[in-house]
């Protein structure tokens, strides 16, 4: 079906062509008798409405045979330059329609070889950087690995038995003052005891050093004497002479500032 070719002006000239006919008394049928034009030639004049005729020469003689039967002055309607502007421009439409298509198809391929190219002269220019990198990658998830699975060697590490925080809170003065300093040799285990009540139980390795603050008095039992040093306030504490022969257990008392 062909599309509606019509127009404001071409529907008014057909109205006053259909006013004319009437008022000279003819009907469709007699005028087509009269000048030999199919009837629906001279309705499609009087509509406005020129889609059916096969083509702008064809529609602009009956027309004009027409006219000059009803004897008025109306022009042709320029209705097949409209038809011919729109379909023109709907060509038009299409064309810059499909080149944009084209022209976003020709930078997306455009990009797609500028980022190979640039790949390929990388992989090129820069193999062993390519290669350091995966290394150093590796290289660091090994040592994070390390990092996680590299046992704990701070000091004093491993707790033996809760200690009373309200007894050793109580005896705490300042930095400088009954400080209890053991450094460790070997493994040794060793015991506080304030008010005979246990406020700190602990093992010790090699190379470990325990301070804390205390005031007298307090008792130190050590487990092996052979593998601890230690001072309070600065003096010395021998943990050796009055060990036991066997065991190297050795207790020694805090007391009216004098060490039993």
């Amino acid at each position: 079906m062909r599309d509606e070719l019509k127009s404001a002006a071409s529907a008014k000239t057909g109205k006053k062509f259909a006013e004319k006919r009437e008022y000279l008394g003819y009907s469709l049928d007699q005028v087509s008798d009269i000048l030999v034009i199919n009837k629906d030639y001279l309705k499609a004049i009087e509509g406005g409405n020129y889609s059916i005729f096969p083509s702008e020469s064809f529609a602009k003689a009956y027309f004009l045979k027409y006219r000059d039967f009803l004897k008025i002055s109306n022009e042709f309607p320029n209705i097949f330059d409209f038809k011919t502007s729109k379909n023109k421009m709907k060509i038009q439409q299409e064309i810059n329609f499909n080149e944009k298509i084209d022209l976003f198809s020709i930078l997306i391929y455009v990009c797609l070889i500028i980022s190979l190219v640039i790949g390929v002269y990388l992989f090129i220019q820069f193999p062993d950087f390519i290669g350091q990198k995966k290394i150093n990658d590796e290289i660091e998830i090994k040592n994070i690995q390390n990092v996680i699975d590299e046992p704990d060697n701070q000091n004093n590490t491993e707790i033996l038995y809760p200690v009373d925080q309200e007894n050793i809170s109580s005896n705490k003065l300042t930095i400088d003052d009954n400080l209890l300093k053991l450094e460790f040799s070997g493994e040794c285990w060793i015991e506080i005891y304030v008010d005979e009540k246990i406020v700190q139980a602990q093992l010790f390795k090699a190379d470990d050093i325990y301070k804390t603050e205390i005031v007298m008095p307090f008792k130190v039992i050590v487990g092996n004497a052979d593998f601890v040093k230690g001072t309070y306030n600065n003096t010395n504490i021998d943990f050796m002479t009055n060990a036991n022969r066997l065991t190297r257990v050795n207790t020694v008392n805090f007391s009216n500032d004098k060490l039993d």
